[in-house]
């Protein structure tokens, strides 16, 4: 059985995703040994670095496994659609990475208790005083200013041309395989024309969304170098903060693009669909080197010392609840990055607003297509 290029994409955005997951425990303060905090002597131990290792291999079975799976359904069972067990298996790392990591936790658990490590936590906090202002850790909202102008472009070209686009769009299926949802989205009106500028619409308040927490998440000061301390955490925020502007603004001008060449042109489906997942595999590489320029430059190594108690962190350390931290994002336990202290209402405010916008999209394809 051939494998065309939107499979091809897509298994190798499937092997992409598995190494950024993979690698991840190998990032971030290494002071941290999956939730459990270890001495700064002991980082470089074979024992620490084993059970790293060790979490890595157990990825690799889990995602081989899952390949194997979607392949031996594809090529033995004459699976009509090959690219949704794909799909499906694609989504499935990131819970059942969750094995890996129960299994590491409990080894490294294991082996502070063999070493008897006792890592006292500072909880001193430090300020600083200074008669200049600081800049801000992330970029502003009128850098979405370009968001909102492609858009913006986008709309008025649509209204401008309106009367020279079709009745109904070209359909890149034969008529006995049109998907019933297809036929209100190939069908001129003002729901089908401006759909993309919904979706660009509401991925830009997202991504501003997610800009704004990590400008919120607490910026926790070295005591013995407060001034240093707060400027590689000024830098590590700005980096994170330009790659999500830089992806959102690439994926804005990629539905701009795709909605003029449904409305002007013939919609080409298998070639936006490698586009997309060829876009998908970038954004994931891009991710990938930000993880190690941010090692290389010894920015991966912030540490939001309030939170590294071991005993506030649940369900597999993965979730983080204090009701004594003042903190509403903290950093994560391992990897880089920040999550939520689910003992703050902001936090299932902040939840509800990311799952509210995601499903405000669904939504309004579900009605639009009525």
């Amino acid at each position: 059985m051939m494998m065309n290029g939107t499979i091809v994409a897509v298994a190798s955005l499937y092997f992409i995703q598995a190494l950024l997951i993979s690698v991840q425990n190998f990032f971030g303060p290494r002071t941290l040994l999956f939730g459990v905090p270890i001495p700064a002597s002991e980082t470089g131990d074979r024992a620490v670095r084993r059970i790293r290792v060790q979490y890595t291999i157990l990825m690799g079975i889990i995602v081989l496994a899952m390949a194997a799976a979607c392949f031996s359904l594809i090529l033995y069972l004459d699976v009509a659609q090959p690219l949704v067990y794909i799909l499906i298996a694609l989504f499935l790392q990131f819970p059942l990475s969750g094995i890996a990591i129960a299994i590491c936790r409990q080894s490294a658990l294991r082996l502070n208790a063999i070493r008897g490590w006792q890592v006292p936590l500072e909880n001193r906090r430090a300020a600083i005083i200074s008669g200049r202002r600081q800049s801000s850790p992330v970029l502003g909202l009128p850098w979405f200013g370009a968001h909102l102008t492609v858009i913006a472009v986008c709309v008025v070209i649509a209204i401008v041309k309106w009367n020279d686009i079709p009745l109904s769009f070209p359909i890149p299926w034969s008529s006995d395989t049109i998907p019933d949802w297809y036929y209100w989205y190939s069908t001129k009106s003002v729901s089908s024309v401006f759909y993309e500028n919904f979706g660009q619409l509401i991925g830009t308040m997202l991504f501003m969304l997610l800009n704004l927490i990590v400008g919120r998440v607490r910026t926790s000061l070295d005591p013995t170098d407060p001034e240093g301390s707060l400027q590689r955490q000024i830098q590590y925020k700005r980096i994170h903060s330009f790659v999500l502007w830089g992806i959102s603004l690439v994926l804005t001008v990629f539905l701009g693009l795709f909605q003029a060449d449904k409305i002007y042109s013939s919609l080409k489906l298998d070639l936006w669909s490698n586009l997309l997942f060829a876009l998908l595999l970038t954004v994931y590489l891009l991710l990938l080197g930000m993880l190690v320029y941010l090692r290389t430059r010894g920015l991966d190594q912030q540490r939001d010392i309030p939170s590294q108690s071991n005993h506030h962190w649940k369900v597999m350390s993965v979730v983080y609840c204090n009701p004594d931290d003042p903190a509403t994002f903290v950093s994560k336990p391992y990897g880089i990055g920040w999550t939520v202290n689910m003992a703050k209402p902001m936090a299932w405010l902040t939840i509800a607003a990311i799952v509210g916008i995601s499903i405000l999209f669904l939504a309004g394809a579900w009605l639009l297509s009525k």
